[in-house]
């Protein structure tokens, strides 16, 4: 569990650092841009990898029984997760609606798992997760971020659903390999 704990805090303090006001400034003018994204990117996969060698490791302790509806809520919050993390990435009219759409991908993916779990190790990796991208948005708030207002062709809202939904899929399908847990038991 302390492996899960520390790989959470190291993930989610190279974001935060960054992402606190005007911090990200100081660090790219004492350390350069390059050293900063280099920093934060193996502060990200360091913080991951212990993350999941953590949780691998935990042992399973109850905290609450998983909802009863949780796997359907699941089903329809999980493709939302996928098409606005693809959406963050393709230019598409949902940047229109947040300025985060991984960072809420992110909250949908947590908020999924943590129904469908319900003990200590998963609350602690899902919810902190989620918590992390909470925060994140708040701090993008107070640094200005919005949301954009361009207007972007419906052709890419289409493409940005059809790719989410296609990554959803295979992500289903490959989940008892990649996890060893099937959705679909």
């Amino acid at each position: 569990m302390i492996l899960l704990i520390l790989g959470l805090v190291v993930f989610a303090t190279v974001h935060i650092l960054i992402g606190w006001p005007g911090m990200r400034v100081k660090l790219d003018h004492r350390l350069g841009p390059w050293r900063v994204r280099l920093l934060v990117a193996t502060g990200a996969i360091v913080g991951l990898l212990v993350m999941a060698k953590g949780y691998g490791a935990a042992q399973f302790y109850p905290l609450f029984s998983p909802l009863s509806f949780g796997r359907e809520m699941a089903s329809v919050l999980m493709p939302l997760a996928f098409i606005l993390l693809v959406g963050a990435y393709l230019p598409s009219n949902i940047k229109r609606l947040t300025a985060h759409p991984m960072l809420w991908s992110v909250i949908l993916w947590a908020l999924s798992h943590v129904l469908v779990k319900g003990d200590v190790a998963s609350v602690i990796l899902f919810g902190g997760l989620g918590v992390y991208s909470i925060l994140a948005i708040g701090l993008a708030w107070v640094r200005g971020v919005r949301a954009s207002k361009d207007e972007i062709a419906l052709k890419w809202d289409g493409l940005t659903v059809a790719i989410g939904l296609t990554l959803y899929g295979i992500l289903l399908v490959l989940h008892p390999t990649l996890f060893g847990v099937s959705v679909f038991s």
